[in-house]
């Protein structure tokens, strides 16, 4: 028997270029429409980035990634994948389940900010802070 336990999801949306160059919004919307059909409660969905693809996809060179964040039960991350194969719109989707990403972590991510950027920037000013400390340290005992 399955586990009705809704459970935290990344997922990324290859997007055709031509689809989100046309109709963004109907375009996001759609994905919505796709979370929503498989009870799952979004916490985000936005635009990521526009990509030149590595290879061509179904005829398009370039591709717009929509990032999600979502809350679902296993059961129905199939259902999902199923609407996007049916999709003209969707080229690729990946789903990771985000059992590693703590409450820090999420919340970064919804704000669109990186976990390791901001761990970088704090490291950064403690190591401005020590360098300025030593500074004066140097400059006191000169005197």
């Amino acid at each position: 028997m399955s586990d009705p336990t809704p459970v935290l999801y990344e997922a990324l949306f290859l997007m055709s270029q031509s689809a989100l160059a046309s109709d963004s919004e109907g375009t996001i919307a759609q994905v919505q429409e796709m979370l929503n059909r498989a009870e799952a409660e979004t916490l985000d969905l936005r635009q990521w980035d526009e990509r030149k693809l590595a290879y061509p996809i179904e005829g398009q060179k370039r591709g717009t990634f929509l990032i999600a964040y979502f809350k679902a039960r296993p059961t129905q991350i199939a259902n999902i994948e199923r609407d996007c194969n049916l999709s003209e719109q969707v080229l690729r989707v990946m789903f990771v389940r985000a059992d590693h990403m703590g409450e820090i972590e999420l919340n970064l991510a919804l704000e669109g900010k990186s976990f390791a950027e901001e761990e970088n920037k704090k490291e950064e000013a403690e190591r401005e802070a020590a360098a300025a400390e030593k500074q004066e340290a140097a400059a006191a005992s000169a005197e």
